[in-house]
């Protein structure tokens, strides 16, 4: 039984690796989206966390896997029209309806939540974010996050960042993305510029205030911001249809 466990886990960990490997070439081959295998990877990955191959269920994470491995296709069906490639793409939305139903999913408008979901995806891979906090006369703050390629890392300077919006039900690639805080208690930021280099964020609960969110560039905290909560909105309505 053992035996059997760490296989399962080296079958998810080479499935990921294949993964990650696929969308380094997804977001920076520009229109040759449908030379790479990143839509048959994510949907992988989609299969093993539905099943809880090598680890545990995760119907969420599911979803949104299989999101990508439908937006993947998309962008290849519009290069070329293959038969089997739409049989695939119709496979993928299958799985989509039934999980959808499963977890409840709507179709929001607004998405609300107590971190800053899409800065922490932006961030995922490993990339720097230029981020800079706009209030607004609501008492909102608008937080814009714009990825910094790495260098040498023979990457693509026009890649971008792939962001699944799963309660949207689509996903997209961006050159930035963008959040807004609610109920701010607090804003501070390093320096006189309110545009600060980021690598990593972290959220924590304080008694007084709530939830403060702390931005850190090689390990210095840089910003923090106390607000309740963050909100996400779609930004083109492509919903579905089930």
């Amino acid at each position: 039984m053992k035996e059997r466990d760490e296989s399962r886990t080296y079958v998810r960990r080479e499935v990921r690796a294949g993964y990650r490997k696929e969308l380094k070439k997804f977001i920076s081959e520009g229109k040759g989206h449908y030379k790479c295998r990143f839509a048959e990877l994510a949907y992988e990955m989609g299969d093993m966390y539905r099943k809880g191959i090598g680890g545990p269920v995760d119907t969420a994470k599911a979803y949104s896997y299989y999101l990508q491995a439908e937006y993947a296709m998309q962008l290849r069906l519009q290069v070329k029209r293959r038969s089997e490639d739409e049989a695939f793409l119709a496979k993928v939305r299958l799985a989509l309806t039934k999980l959808r139903r499963k977890l409840g999913y709507g179709s929001e408008k607004l998405y609300c939540s107590t971190h800053p979901f899409v800065l922490y995806q932006a961030l995922d891979e490993g990339h720097d974010l230029m981020v800079s906090f706009r209030p607004l006369k609501s008492g909102r703050i608008k937080i814009v996050g714009a990825r910094i390629p790495k260098a040498g890392r023979e990457e693509s300077k026009n890649s971008r960042m792939l962001i699944t919006y799963d309660r949207f039900h689509y996903c997209e690639l961006r050159d930035f993305v963008i959040t807004y805080a609610q109920n701010v208690q607090g804003l501070w930021f390093e320096g006189n510029e309110d545009c600060i280099r980021v690598d990593s964020i972290t959220l924590t609960i304080d008694e007084m205030f709530g939830n403060r969110c702390e931005f850190y560039y090689r390990g210095k905290l840089v910003a923090y911001i106390f607000a309740e909560d963050y909100v996400v909105s779609s930004g083109r309505p492509r919903y579905m249809r089930f």
